[in-house]
């Protein structure tokens, strides 16, 4: 009889126990369907095309604008939904069909910004926020983790100040306190023929120096490619210097790979824009300038793995 019992007492626990886990997985599976519709994930899906009027949009009178690149697979509509207080002009980097902009994919974001201002020269929007084609992006960290929500805390009588900003506040990568000793590599870039060993070169070349002795020493900038800069800015320097560097990103950097290119540019945006060689602005004063995220202590820092370029 109590063998009975033991054997009974099992069952009745093992069925409890399958009931309890069948339980939690059913309520697993209800918890992620409706976060997924609270949150609907479209990073990852191709946007649709523009719309008409976006497809190829007229600069003229346009007092803000958003220029960016982007992959097949990724999802430009946040800049679709920024129109109409921000214009956007979405180049497709892979001939995608229904867009009216189409560069080659060669420097990541380089061949879309550059092609946009030899293209838009004599007409240029007030302020052009150059940006990536996803709106989720890891280096807005401090500010919001969505390209849209950044604009829209931007403030713009900072940018008209300033004539050029960057849309990252953490100044790290970039400004620790430099980025690149053009004239200093290490034995190591040496020896792995990395970009850095041939950075003076480069340098040189898309500035057109004669003497490569008047490439800075030192050049320091907040990554990651999300800057902002007005027309003024921008007409500082001559349409000759962007056409010369939009052809030295197309062909005159072969054999450098695509990232290479599009790092050495994340390098040298801020000099480009007419900033001096080190241009390191302070964390507290770049949220508050640009934010209004004043006396606001930073959020804890995550470790983001800096990747350096060979090639």
């Amino acid at each position: 009889m109590l063998l009975v019992f033991r054997r009974h007492a099992a069952r009745h626990r093992s069925r409890s126990l399958l009931l309890l886990l069948l339980f939690v997985s059913l309520s697993f599976i209800v918890f992620i369907n409706i976060l997924g519709l609270r949150h609907p994930v479209k990073e990852n899906q191709s946007s649709a095309p523009p719309p008409a009027e976006l497809m190829n949009p007229d600069s003229s009178g346009v007092e803000l604008a958003i220029v960016l690149g982007k992959t097949k697979g990724e999802n430009a509509e946040w800049a679709y939904d920024m129109f109409p207080e921000w214009t956007p002009f979405i180049y497709s980097v892979d001939n995608e069909p229904g867009y009216g902009l189409y560069v080659p994919n060669r420097g990541h974001e380089v061949m879309p910004y550059l092609t946009f201002i030899v293209d838009h020269y004599h007409k240029l929007p007030g302020i052009v926020a150059f940006m990536h084609g996803n709106n989720n992006q890891w280096h807005n960290e401090d500010i919001s983790p969505n390209n849209d929500e950044v604009l829209h805390g931007l403030r713009l009588e900072t940018v008209r100040r300033r004539g050029y900003v960057n849309l990252r506040c953490r100044t790290g990568p970039g400004c620790n306190p430099s980025s690149v000793l053009p004239h200093n590599p290490s034995d190591v870039d040496i020896e792995r023929n990395d970009t850095r060993a041939r950075f003076a070169d480069i340098y040189a070349t898309l500035f057109g120096l004669d003497d490569v002795k008047d490439v800075p020493p030192v050049i320091g900038g907040i990554c990651c490619g999300q800057v902002v800069a007005t027309r003024e800015r921008i007409l500082q320097r001559p349409l000759s210097d962007y056409e010369r560097m939009r052809t030295w990103a197309l062909s005159g950097s072969l054999p450098m790979n695509d990232y290479d290119v599009g790092w050495v540019f994340e390098k040298i945006w801020h000099v480009i824009f007419g900033e001096g060689p080190v241009s390191c602005i302070s964390e507290s004063k770049c949220l508050c300038d640009l934010y209004g995220k004043c006396g606001e202590p930073p959020t804890p820092r995550e470790k983001v793995p800096v990747f350096h370029p060979v090639g």
